[in-house]
């Protein structure tokens, strides 16, 4: 079996990284605009130090972008549009993760 390019494991990296239900919950929130840690974790119903850890890998895989506005970071989400009940995310090579927002 031949040897998986970067550009392989970048996209493998990037679709593994929504595939755990805590980040798809991440995911699902900020589908709706951007959020700081205090409101995904009140969103999501988790402690802000795990929501702190998923978000980490996700903007360490790109689904993720973190801005702060004075004290606090808002995180928002790279590459999606939200159609309907759906949430369309695309990573730079074309690869697309659908997510139900329902």
């Amino acid at each position: 079996m031949p040897k998986p390019t970067s550009a392989l494991e970048s996209q493998a990296n990037w679709i593994a990284a929504a595939g755990e239900p805590t980040r798809l919950a991440l995911i699902r929130a900020l589908a709706a605009g951007e959020k700081t840690v205090t409101m995904l974790a009140r969103e999501c119903q988790t402690e802000m130090v795990n929501v702190s850890h998923h978000l980490s890998i996700l903007k360490s895989a790109g689904m993720v972008t973190a801005q702060k506005d004075g004290r606090f970071m808002l995180y928002s989400l790279v590459g999606a549009a939200a159609t309907g009940a759906l949430l369309e995310m695309t990573h730079s090579s074309g690869a697309k993760v659908i997510v139900p927002l329902a």
